[in-house]
């Protein structure tokens, strides 16, 4: 008997929520994020981290669908584009309407990522990371 996820029947498409570009406040910085359309099982995201009117962080996000379920795959860079760490891989945990929670393994410096879309114009992404409690960046649409 073969085991199938629960997880296995969420589709990249049941991500459509998420697109759009969203701008809002991480502390004294600046934070924009892209999301693409969800196609041929991926939606991908490109995010920069502005702090004084420069970029601190580009960020690079792709949500794909495997057979297992969808994974998120995170990369950073610095300005001169140069990797802040590794890539982090994490595995879809919790999924509603217009809400997905995604786990990373435990040596990751992010453990969990939460997105919702609270409303029309309102895009929140929950963050917990291993040194710290969780937080949320809430955002606004900025097409």
């Amino acid at each position: 008997m073969a085991f199938t996820s629960t997880f296995a029947q969420h589709s990249i498409a049941d991500l459509s929520w998420m697109t759009g570009s969203w701008t809002g406040q991480m502390g004294p910085n600046t934070i924009e994020e892209i999301w693409t359309t969800p196609s041929s099982n991926s939606l991908q995201a490109s995010v920069r981290i502005l702090a004084g009117g420069a970029v601190a962080v580009h960020e690079f996000i792709v949500i794909t669908q495997e057979e297992d379920g969808l994974v998120l795959f995170l990369q950073q860079w610095s300005p001169r584009y140069e990797p802040l760490g590794p890539a982090t891989k994490m595995t879809l945990a919790a999924m509603t309407e217009n809400s997905v929670t995604f786990d990373a393994e435990e040596s990751a410096a992010i453990k969990r990522l939460t997105y919702r879309r609270k409303d029309e114009q309102t895009f929140e992404i929950a963050v917990t990371s291993q040194n710290a409690p969780e937080f949320v960046i809430v955002l606004t649409a900025s097409d």
